[in-house]
């Protein structure tokens, strides 16, 4: 892992933040739509249709078991047990994430196909073989150790099982400019190229099937990121990453720049 990963998504009071956000925008805590938490539950680009297109593309069935790696506020993971009817055991390093997402969890009734675990992406807390897909979004990019990540999702996964990700790459103009939503300066950044991601995956034991590149689409998302939420919306992004009008700035401008590259891949376990 980069420098103080988990300091940069704990800020320290979130689940109270959370219910009084879902409170002020009307919803009720102890019996929670699903949907109400749309906004503030997947905190990388294109939000929810980013996780619907990664599910499609992977063919996740009911038939799945699911790791996600990074899984943040619990929200893909959700979205997969609700919409595919999977198991899925979600897995971060910062033991607030982990904490809010297992209370939400529970508060829209999904507790039963969602287990959310705390733990370290390179030494996850499950055994050889567990899963049918490895799933992770927008999480490499704070892990210098790149090839033990995809060695360990391979580990995870029976034979013939898939890995799925959507991450942030490294773009051919470097440096990126700083902050960022996962970064406030280089120390807690760890990006690779698309071509380095591809030998890495592959020499982890993987065969890709689909490499999409969507840096081009992101454009007016970030600068919606950049725009912040509409006034009388209380869930949001704003609720875990500080300063979002600058990063969402900074994330148009390094993708706009040729800075930054977008990715969605699948790729079989050999």
């Amino acid at each position: 892992m980069t420098r103080n990963v988990e300091g940069n998504y704990s800020r320290g009071g979130l689940q109270q933040a959370v219910l009084d956000a879902i409170v002020a925008d009307g919803f009720d805590p102890d019996d929670l739509d699903p949907l109400a938490l749309t906004p503030a539950e997947e905190f990388h680009t294109f939000g929810r249709a980013a996780t619907v297109a990664l599910a499609d593309a992977a063919a996740i069935t009911s038939a799945d078991r699911v790791i996600d790696v990074g899984s943040g506020l619990g929200g893909p993971a959700r979205y997969l047990a609700r919409e595919r009817d999977c198991h899925v055991v979600g897995v971060d390093l910062t033991p607030e994430l982990c904490e809010v997402a297992a209370d939400l969890t529970r508060r829209v009734g999904l507790s039963d196909l969602v287990d959310i675990r705390q733990g370290n992406a390179l030494d996850l807390p499950v055994p050889d073989g567990s899963f049918d897909v490895a799933w992770t979004q927008h999480v490499s990019m704070n892990i210098a150790d790149k090839a033990g990540l995809y060695a360990e999702m391979r580990r995870v996964l029976r034979p013939g099982g898939r890995l799925a990700f959507f991450d942030l790459l490294s773009g051919p103009n470097q440096p990126i400019h700083f902050p960022v939503p996962w970064a406030e300066d280089p120390t807690s950044s760890a990006l690779a190229t698309t071509g380095e991601t591809r030998d890495l995956v592959t020499d982890a034991g993987f065969e890709i099937r689909l490499w999409e590149d969507l840096t081009t689409d992101a454009v007016a998302f970030y600068a919606s990121l950049a725009a912040g939420p509409p006034p009388d919306q209380h869930l949001g992004l704003h609720l875990l990453i500080s300063d979002m009008p600058t990063k969402g700035s900074n994330l148009k401008r390094n993708v706009e720049e040729g800075r930054l590259a977008l990715i969605r891949c699948v790729a079989d376990a050999c």
